[in-house]
């Protein structure tokens, strides 16, 4: 062990939380990987091209394999550590009961589409107590706007019992701006339910970093 990741696992093991940066949390990862001599290097490397620790872990095996000395080994550890950050973070949203405010629906929303590549849409079901009932992925993306299953939408709540829901979906190439065809499917799906007494919260559009409220019109 040299003395660069002694030291690094030392910090890890007996300090606080948070007392690695994000490039060194990198840089000990990549010690699993290549020499602990390179990693330091490679880990900077990696958050220059990326920018930040989440777009690391977000990156295709592809867009990985391009950056000078990571190899397909390398990825592929890089690949497991956000399979386990994804599945760690939908854990901790089929385990959350209620939202205490907008904060936890944003961090929430990022952690269920962190790494999603392509265009989806989540609906999250509550009773009149705001307690979640269920989440289910629905709807179909295109390529500039998100068409939703008013129908799809009405029977996953009726199952649940639900008597409103957030309906969410990621803009994952782009900013979490509302298309204007985006606010019209928001406002239809809203018009639909009334009737049937259910209530559409919020219509909310997820980014890599941040959510924006089509409802409310300003980012969460």
């Amino acid at each position: 062990m040299t003395d660069r990741e002694e030291e690094l696992k030392e910090r890890l093991f007996r300090s606080a939380q948070h007392a690695l940066t994000d490039a060194e949390i990198l840089e000990l990862l990549l010690m699993y990987a290549i020499a602990a001599d390179n990693a330091k290097n490679l880990a900077e490397r990696l958050m220059i091209e990326f920018r930040s620790l989440r777009e690391v872990l977000n990156a295709s095996t592809v867009e990985l394999t391009q950056v000078e000395g990571l190899d397909s080994k390398t990825a592929g550890l890089i690949r497991v550590a956000a399979q386990l950050v994804s599945r760690c973070g939908e854990a901790d949203g089929h385990e959350k009961d209620i939202f205490a405010n907008s904060k936890e629906v944003e961090r929430y929303l990022l952690s269920r589409f962190s790494g999603m590549k392509e265009e989806k849409a989540l609906a999250v079901f509550f009773n009149d107590q705001g307690v979640i009932l269920g989440q289910d992925f629905l709807g179909a993306g295109t390529v500039d706007h998100m068409v939703l299953f008013p129908r799809q939408i009405m029977e996953r709540a009726l199952m649940y019992n639900a008597t409103s829901l957030i309906i969410a979906h990621n803009h994952p190439h782009g900013p979490p701006l509302p298309s204007m065809r985006d606010r019209e499917e928001a406002e239809r799906l809203r018009d639909i339910l009334r009737p049937f007494e259910i209530v559409v919260k919020d219509s909310i559009v997820v980014g890599r970093n941040r959510c924006f409220s089509i409802f409310k019109n300003t980012p969460l």
